[in-house]
């Protein structure tokens, strides 16, 4: 469950939730819309994302574990690049892309075992 969090200098309300990284004993706090690879790097967890976070490789995968409702569905660009390399199989999993997939609640990944 996320809290809310008055920016002081803004006025803004920022919604804030929690990212587990469950293999790696490591958690983290996102923002409401951020991706789950910004909220990651922005916590100071090390992630593979070869091209950037431009939806261009499968480097910065996860595999999420609980939350799967708390994340943004998946669009096509993201469905194409995970077909492309890793098959028709992984959009059955609870696969996603940390550059695509925005956090929209608290979520469990861990870091897939498969290349």
């Amino acid at each position: 469950m996320g809290y809310r969090i008055r920016i002081f200098d803004s006025g803004v309300d920022t919604m804030k939730y929690k990212v587990e990284v469950v293999d790696r004993g490591e958690e983290v706090e996102a923002e409401e819309g951020q991706s789950v690879l910004q909220a990651l790097l922005y916590g100071g967890v090390e992630w593979m994302h070869a091209c950037g976070g431009f939806c261009n490789c499968t480097t910065c995968r996860i595999k999420v574990e609980e939350g799967m409702e708390n994340l943004s569905e998946m669009e096509q660009d993201e469905k194409n690049t995970l077909r492309r390399f890793q098959g028709d199989q992984v959009l059955e999993g609870p696969f996603r892309l940390s550059c695509q997939a925005k956090i929209y609640g608290d979520i469990k990944i861990s870091e897939p075992e498969w290349f």
